[in-house]
């Protein structure tokens, strides 16, 4: 739905955790009708590297093997990598995205890499019991948008028809949040039960419910780096509410050079969180930068903190070139992991917070029109 206003990137239920010694990791294939000599490609996170491992497939197989710290998201892509080779409009790859753990994991399939069978692998065998109960949830989720699609344009743009829809997705939203924090108690232990749990710590109407399953976990997942988000998550609904000072933070531009939220004191700030690989944060910039050349002159500033990821610098500063977001950006270029997320309970983004010239909170997440009326509401005034 190009126009519903909650459409967001979520934050995925698969990321790095821990970070303890390096351990052995091997992956082996068995995709028996894929072509020999066919080229496979294995990238993933290694603290703030990207690395990028390459094989090729001999009588149907294949196998990767090295060593990480921890379990990370993994992509594995057929014929070519993407982050170097840029796929060509309308293209579609045959790749699986999986939990690259210290395991021996085993892959099966007959024709397509994104088929597989995994085994040996207690995080996806977990992650595939959570999307076997997102199932119903998430197929509700695409019967909306398509029918917010089939819609007349006209219809699109009305405002009592889109709120209906947005009312609808609202209700979806919250009904699989409470099978992320079911799935959290039937999978305690795991990295990715973790993750389930860290997406409700972010909704406030559930937080206190995800403390008391937090408060019950195992001292290591604790003391995760996901874990130690999750108070964060919890604590950020009281210090980013509307009416108070939005908290401090400083981060580098693209440049590397530190800038911090209170040098913009005495103008509103929009503080805009983003990413360079979102859809619906590239698809809002156009409404961005509109609001940005109208108001730019009457004391309105952007603050655009990116979720971009290690190693996707270029991508980012891409994206701001292309979309010609011309006010201030910083990242830290950690994705999910960025300080400043953390600190505002983001799990979704595009995501906004309206600060006033006393750097307090006055408004969150105004897309689309609701922006223009704001400021015209706020610049009118003066």
């Amino acid at each position: 739905m190009n126009r519903m206003k909650k459409l967001y990137c979520f934050l995925p239920l698969l990321f790095p955790l821990f970070t303890f010694a390096q351990e052995q990791y091997s992956v082996k294939t068995d995709v028996k009708q894929l072509k020999d000599g066919s080229n496979v490609y294995l990238v993933y996170p290694d603290g703030d590297a990207q690395i990028t491992d390459s094989t090729t497939v001999v009588a149907g197989r294949f196998e990767f093997k090295g060593t990480i710290k921890h379990a990370v998201i993994a992509r594995m892509f057929l014929h070519k990598n993407p982050y170097v080779t840029k796929m060509a409009k309308g293209e579609v790859m045959d790749y699986l995205m999986f939990y690259l753990e210290p395991k021996q994991i085993a892959m099966v399939g007959i024709d397509s890499i994104k088929k597989v069978k995994i085994t040996g692998s207690p995080e996806n065998e977990a992650y595939a019991d959570l999307k076997l109960m997102l199932k119903e949830n998430n197929q509700k989720s695409a019967d909306l948008r398509s029918e917010y699609n089939k819609l007349p344009k006209e219809k699109q743009k009305d405002s009592l028809v889109l709120a209906g829809f947005i009312e609808r997705e609202e209700k979806l939203t919250k009904e699989g949040n409470k099978v992320h924090l079911a799935f959290s108690k039937k999978h305690a232990g795991l990295y990715v039960s973790l993750n389930s749990l860290a997406q409700v710590a972010a909704q406030p109407e559930m937080s206190a419910e995800a403390r008391g399953v937090y408060e019950k976990l195992p001292q290591s997942l604790k003391e995760s780096p996901v874990g130690k988000g999750i108070p964060l998550s919890i604590a950020a609904h009281a210090s980013t509410q509307i009416g108070i000072a939005a908290p401090e933070f400083e981060q580098n531009n693209p440049d590397g050079k530190p800038l911090k939220l209170s040098s913009f004191k005495g103008k509103y700030v929009l503080i805009d969180f983003w990413a360079s690989w979102c859809k619906p944060c590239r698809e809002e910039n156009p409404n961005l930068v509109a609001a940005y050349q109208k108001m730019k002159d009457k004391g309105f500033e952007i603050l655009g903190v990116s979720l971009d990821f290690p190693g996707n610098k270029q991508n980012w500063l891409d994206a701001i070139k292309d979309d010609q977001l011309t006010w201030p950006q910083v990242s830290d270029l950690r994705g999910w992991d960025n300080e400043v997320a953390k600190a505002y309970g983001i799990r979704g983004i595009p995501a906004s917070f309206l600060i006033d010239p006393n750097g307090k909170i006055i408004a969150k997440d105004l897309r689309g029109k609701d922006l223009f009326v704001k400021l015209n509401e706020i610049f009118k005034s003066k």
